[in-house]
This record gives structure tokens, C-alpha cells and sequence, in this order.
């Protein structure tokens, strides 16, 4: 019997790994993607990541539900106007159409999950593939216009977004 591949398609079983798995930088943060959503069929993606303390995005929402799951670090989200400070073995939930956002206290390591899967190849095309799994270098710069794509797309949208203002519950 075959081991299972990282590189299966939908409806077959794969293996996916954080030193096998494909990575980005991306935003100051390393991104890896451990399940790709056309392994998944579109169900669902996951990626771990790597942010340093001060890192966060404005107040964004999705037509995608989100989940976190911080493996080291403190995060505090605001999710809907309400605060929600996570720490090491703490969960959030993000369900699509809620507006939010969240600050790294402390440098953190997460898990991060979309349900249907799709997020990732935002990454992907506006990413920089990480030749090591560590955070970017200070160098690789910031492209403002980068952001705004990753802020005014399908997966993600600035909160004060007037197209995506029919997500919002």
C-alpha cells in the first residue's frame, strides 16, 4: 500500500507536513499551507503561521468561516466589537459575515482555517515563496498595493468595503 501525498486531489486521503508543505511571506508573517483546498474539494483549507509581535490587519470580514487555534503567543481579536483575548491552547471562531480584526501581543504561532477553503491562493499569488521557515526579512518591504488586493477581493474585504457590505451579518 502507498503513503499518502501531500499532493492528492479531492477525495483522496494525503499527508501534509510544516517542512514539506509549501510557504510564503507574506505580509511580514510566515505562511505555510498545510491543506490546500483543492485537496479538500473546496470544504476547507489550513495554514500555520508565523506573526511577529505588532503584527494585525485592519478590520476585515469574509464570506468564509475562520477559525484559529494559537499553538504559542497571545493575539487579542476584536470580533464584532467584542474583545477576545487568546493565548496559547485557545481557539477562535470567526463565522463568515463578522467583521474583525486582532493584534499580536506577543510573537505567535497559529493554526488558521477556512471552511470553504480558498483563502490560501490569496497567499499564494501575493506572496513570496519562503525559501526558509522563518519570518521575512525586514527588507522584503511592505507593497501597499499588495495589501489592498489582499483587502478587496472574494476571500477578504476591508470592513468599510461598500460591495462587501452584503456579508455582514
Amino acid at each position: 500500500m502507498s503513503a499518502p501525498t501531500a499532493t492528492a486531489t479531492h477525495g483522496e486521503s494525503f499527508l501534509s507536513g510544516r517542512d514539506t508543505a509549501p510557504a510564503y511571506w507574506a505580509f511580514g508573517v510566515l505562511w505555510v499551507i498545510l491543506v490546500d483546498s483543492q485537496q479538500t474539494g473546496g470544504k476547507f483549507s489550513v495554514m500555520e503561521q508565523w506573526m511577529p509581535a505588532g503584527d494585525g490587519p485592519p478590520a476585515h470580514v469574509h464570506p468564509i468561516d475562520e477559525w484559529f487555534e494559537v499553538l504559542e503567543g497571545t493575539i487579542v481579536f476584536d470580533v464584532d466589537g467584542r474583545e477576545i483575548t487568546a493565548g496559547a491552547g485557545d481557539s477562535v471562531w470567526i463565522p463568515r459575515g463578522t467583521v474583525h480584526t486582532f493584534a499580536v501581543r506577543t510573537a505567535a504561532h497559529v493554526l488558521n482555517g477556512y471552511t470553504p477553503g480558498g483563502f490560501e491562493q490569496v497567499i499564494k499569488g501575493l506572496g513570496t515563496p519562503a525559501p526558509r521557515r522563518e519570518l521575512p526579512p525586514p527588507d522584503l518591504g511592505f507593497d501597499p498595493r499588495s495589501a489592498a488586493r489582499l483587502m478587496d477581493n472574494f476571500w477578504s474585504a476591508s470592513a468599510d468595503t461598500a460591495w462587501a457590505r452584503s456579508w455582514t451579518q
